[in-house]
């Protein structure tokens, strides 16, 4: 027998979501045949089999959420002996936890995990930390004892932290934050679980606007040249769209004003100024919204940047984005505008510090235009930052050659 448990991916992950079974119980697999498909905070990753056999059993159900060394599935790989692909201190994780026993086949999981078992995902593990909270002093309120963002800000506001109990070991008890009652179903509701990748955004963007306060910026933009561009570059390569050139747009705007290619450290409580551009992509994908990271896009030509945006698109559909594919970007760029919308209040995409949307454009004639939108962390930029630099921005767009002068 083969007992396959959740190996470390890598990168801090301690924990996934099992989104998908990509096999049954009884199957007969083949090694390197894909088994399962295992959502992190940070990536999404398709797990294969290292053995031949028959499937025996699936120790969890999709929508579970285990951690790295708990036993995803037994395979019968025609052994007497039962072996596993990780090993006890292998499986041990940095954050270590007792250890919920698999459940058999067939039977129903405890509503709320055992004395000493704390789930809660990597990001609101890392969220916990840098707010000074121990997770043991946080009642969770998500399903089968799940801690989420609500408890720890519900927390936060208690003023429970670690550190404050300490200090104050002669002061009563806090009071628990009442929670809101939820809505009974009634005949034809339906119930939305957040799950898999929406569940993760689900996190992030509670995170993003619990911590920073945002404001927009919005602008108008005259689009004639920079469609005038777009058609000259297509003569070279038919498939260049606008984002390539929005991305070379924002590079141009960032090294200008620097503090836009920042990140916040929560922990510390500052801010890194970046000295690569790593530009997000927001992705609309079956799923949810990904945001793609296009590295180094300053070092990139116009074409370059066309074809790894049109790749990183397509894996992100697909859900087979790498980890390197997800992770440090620096400022993130959102264009709704070819689905529909004249303008929007974008979501800065944590730990950064502003994020810039474009809409849909309007034709008239050869005259073109469209609003384009800049939400930021007032706690480091001002409004007439803002202003400064979305006016930037629009003098680039507006004056397309200037994106091509080299430094």
């Amino acid at each position: 027998m083969f007992e396959f448990k959740l190996p470390d991916i890598g990168e801090g992950v301690a924990e996934g979501e099992i989104v998908k079974w990509l096999i049954k119980e009884g199957d007969t697999i083949s090694a390197d045949q894909e088994m399962v498909e295992v959502m992190t905070d940070k990536v999404t990753v398709r797990i294969p089999s290292p053995v031949a056999g028959k499937v025996k059993t699936l120790f969890f159900p999709e929508g579970k959420v285990i951690r790295v060394g708990e036993s995803l599935v037994l395979i019968d790989d025609g052994k007497a002996e039962t072996s596993t692909n990780i090993s006890t201190t292998a499986a041990q994780s940095s954050e270590a936890v007792t250890q919920e026993p698999s459940a058999p086949a067939g039977t129903k999981p405890a509503e709320h995990p055992p004395a000493g078992r704390i789930i809660a995902s990597p990001a609101i593990r890392k969220a916990a930390r840098d707010m000074g909270i121990d997770l043991e002093q946080v009642k969770p309120s998500g399903e089968g004892g799940r801690i989420l963002m609500e408890d720890l800000e519900n927390f936060k506001k208690a003023g429970v932290s670690k550190e404050k109990e300490v200090a104050r070991t002669t002061s009563e008890p806090p009071k628990e934050a009442p929670k809101e009652a939820s809505t009974p179903l009634k005949p034809g509701d339906t119930l939305l679980e957040p799950r898999g990748l929406r569940r993760l955004i689900f996190e992030k963007m509670t995170k993003s606007k619990a911590i920073m306060p945002h404001f927009t910026i919005i602008e108008k933009v005259n689009m004639s040249n920079l469609r005038e561009t777009r058609e000259e570059l297509k003569s070279r390569d038919a498939s260049i769209t606008f984002t390539p050139l929005f991305v070379k747009t924002v590079v141009v705007a960032l090294k200008d004003f620097p503090k836009f290619n920042a990140v916040y450290n929560e922990q510390s409580k500052n801010y890194t100024v970046k000295k690569y551009y790593n530009v997000g992509i927001a992705v609309d994908t079956p799923d949810g919204l990904t945001v793609a990271v296009v590295r180094e896009a300053d070092k990139k030509s116009v074409f370059v940047l066309s074809k790894e945006i049109s790749e990183l698109a397509s894996k992100a559909r697909e859900n087979k984005l790498s980890l390197a594919e997800v992770q440090d970007s620096t400022f993130t760029i959102s264009n709704v505008g070819t689905i529909g919308g004249v303008m929007s209040t974008p979501i800065i995409n944590y730990p950064e510090v502003a994020i810039l949307a474009l809409h849909r454009m309007e034709i008239n004639g050869k005259d073109a235009e469209m609003h384009i939108s800049l939400s930021c962390d007032h706690r480091l930029i001002d409004g007439a930052d803002a202003a400064r630099f979305i006016s930037r921005v629009k003098e680039l767009m507006e004056k397309p050659s200037l994106i091509f002068v080299q430094d």
